[in-house]
């Protein structure tokens, strides 16, 4: 016949431990999900120091682009800034009465802007 193990014995996992990586779950989770939403913050893109008059060159894609301020009479300044509306999320509209504009960025979050752009005649 077979007995039974007391209450308490090393069967049952331990509730402190289960704690333990409960908590470092919910702690890697968040650290992993702030490094993504701050991907912006850590780049090396000039985007948000960038203003009418200011050349810049894109060395990322068209959709995820990464700007970096240049010199207007720098080679690799391939686009100048024809304004930069604040406090605005709507690229495609918010430089539709931009004289020249051929492209827009946009910026969006706690300060959200539109850089309305032509490329630039060296």
């Amino acid at each position: 016949m077979t007995t039974l193990p007391p209450l308490g014995d090393s069967l049952q996992p331990d509730n402190r431990m289960r704690r333990l990586w409960i908590f470092v779950g919910v702690l890697v989770g968040v650290c992993v999900a702030a490094f993504f939403l701050n991907h912006q913050f850590i780049t090396d893109d000039d985007h948000a120091s960038v203003t009418a008059g200011d050349c810049f060159e894109n060395r990322g894609t068209t959709k995820d682009p990464e700007i970096k301020k240049r010199d207007c009479s720098d080679p690799k300044a391939d686009y100048k800034v024809l304004k930069k509306l604040d406090d605005t999320y709507f690229t495609s509209f918010s430089c539709s009465d931009v004289e020249g504009s051929t492209g827009a960025l946009s910026q969006t979050g706690t300060k959200p802007f539109v850089l309305c752009f032509t490329g630039n005649r060296h």
